[in-house]
């Protein structure tokens, strides 16, 4: 996994209503996963990057509207969860599937000490 390959501000139009966009701030969705996994899942940052460097989700190209729309529908929370336990993290490994109560803070902090977008995804109204 190569972070510099990840950046903000990509836009994104549905193919079947083009008024509907998403900028997608991948550099920023990446990141956070990564924070999250560290501090979360007690790894290190380079367990974080090889089990990302390992992630479909993380290094499958997002070439269109839906791979975008595909990964909004999760918080980055449960991306983060699923790339460091693996499928079914919540019956398998005992861990909640709902971010703990200091999630929201520690994101917004995160996302403000690393210089990060405030959204990962930013759709059109």
């Amino acid at each position: 996994m190569h972070r510099d390959n990840f950046v903000d501000g990509m836009v994104f139009q549905d193919d079947d209503d083009p008024a509907e966009t998403v900028i997608f701030n991948m550099r920023s969705w990446v990141e956070v996963i990564r924070g999250i996994i560290v501090h979360y899942a007690n790894r290190t940052e380079a367990e974080a990057d090889s089990q990302m460097a390992a992630a479909p989700v993380i290094n499958t190209p997002v070439t269109n509207y839906m791979a975008v729309i595909s990964r909004s529908h999760e918080l980055e929370y449960h991306w983060a969860m699923l790339i460091a336990y693996g499928e079914q993290y919540w019956s398998t490994q005992g861990i909640s599937p709902e971010p703990p109560e200091d999630y929201l803070e520690w994101e917004t902090n995160y996302r403000t000490k690393h210089k990060l977008a405030q959204e990962s995804f930013v759709f059109s109204e």
